[in-house]
């Protein structure tokens, strides 16, 4: 009779283990959530920093409308 518990541990055991297994399954799904929102968020950042720099340089061609136009268009005047 001795078996008994042992078996009963056992089974205790093997259930503990696939419950840590199904929770780190979970964990790892939720990783994968958060990690797509970072690459999300990269990507993001990066078409915002290029769209930044668009306006800038447009601003700086509003701001100086000579420097960037220049006497090219007015050669004969």
């Amino acid at each position: 009779m001795s078996s008994r518990p042992e078996a009963t541990a056992i089974s205790q055991a093997v259930n503990e283990v696939m419950a840590i297994v199904e929770s780190l399954k979970q964990a790892s799904e939720r990783m994968d959530e958060v990690l797509e929102l970072v690459e999300h968020a990269e990507r993001q950042k990066l078409a915002d920093e290029h769209e930044i720099d668009s306006l800038r340089r447009l601003l700086r061609q509003l701001q100086h409308p000579r420097s960037s136009r220049g006497d090219r268009h007015e050669p004969g005047a």
